[in-house]
């Protein structure tokens, strides 16, 4: 009879050590993670405030010129522009789902962490060759539709190749100090933050009671 009793209160011993364990582990997950993810979603916001601003000040500005070459690369910024928008919300939802952390199992943070890191190295990446093909779109765009300079000797095709091959030549030199410094604008933005969340998971699937 001591023997079953003695069963009876080790099982509730160890029941509740569980429970204590797991709300430990929501503890610190909300504890840790939520300033972090806090951080990602200010500098989102005002990163996107700041695309706002520059890109539609230039494209009204481009509108309102009513030239061809212009109204054209108006539509070449708000494409861009259209494309961050799309990277916003996608990025925002998953750091609103993020935030939620006693609404999420370990498993689905994993999930969801390895889908931001995705999404930052994507906006690495976008980051790396915006430059080199906006440089070579708006020549091109500047190119057909302006006229040829009257001093020049060479013929409209001859003067298109060497013109294409400066496009190329700038958009290298323009390439190379544009890639440093978009890694080190987006690990200052996001990447740093995104270490921190990382290190949380990686700890927390350490923890023998973080089970799901």
């Amino acid at each position: 009879m001591e023997l079953d009793n003695l069963k009876a209160v080790w099982k509730e011993v160890g029941a509740s050590a569980v429970d204590t364990s797991a709300q430990e582990l929501e503890q610190l997950l909300a504890k840790k993670s939520k300033s972090p993810i806090a951080k990602l979603k200010r500098n989102l916001f005002w990163e996107m405030v700041l695309v706002v601003v520059l890109y539609g000040g230039t494209i009204i500005y481009y509108v309102l010129q009513n030239e061809p070459g212009m109204l054209y690369l108006s539509l070449l910024l708000g494409i861009t522009a259209a494309l961050y928008g799309w990277y916003y919300i996608t990025k925002r939802r998953l750091l609103l789902s993020m935030e939620c952390v006693t609404c999420e199992v370990k498993s689905n943070l994993s999930t969801q962490l390895v889908t931001l890191e995705k999404l930052l190295k994507m906006y690495l990446w976008a980051g790396r060759l915006l430059m080199p093909v906006i440089l070579i779109l708006s020549g091109m765009i500047v190119y057909f539709t302006s006229p040829l300079p009257k001093d020049i000797e060479l013929s409209k095709g001859a003067f298109f190749i060497y013109f294409f091959i400066a496009l190329l030549l700038i958009s290298l030199v323009f390439t190379v100090p544009v890639y440093f410094l978009n890694k080190w604008y987006i690990n200052l933005l996001y990447g740093r933050h995104v270490k921190k969340l990382r290190q949380i998971v990686n700890e927390m699937n350490e923890m023998p009671f973080a089970a799901n």
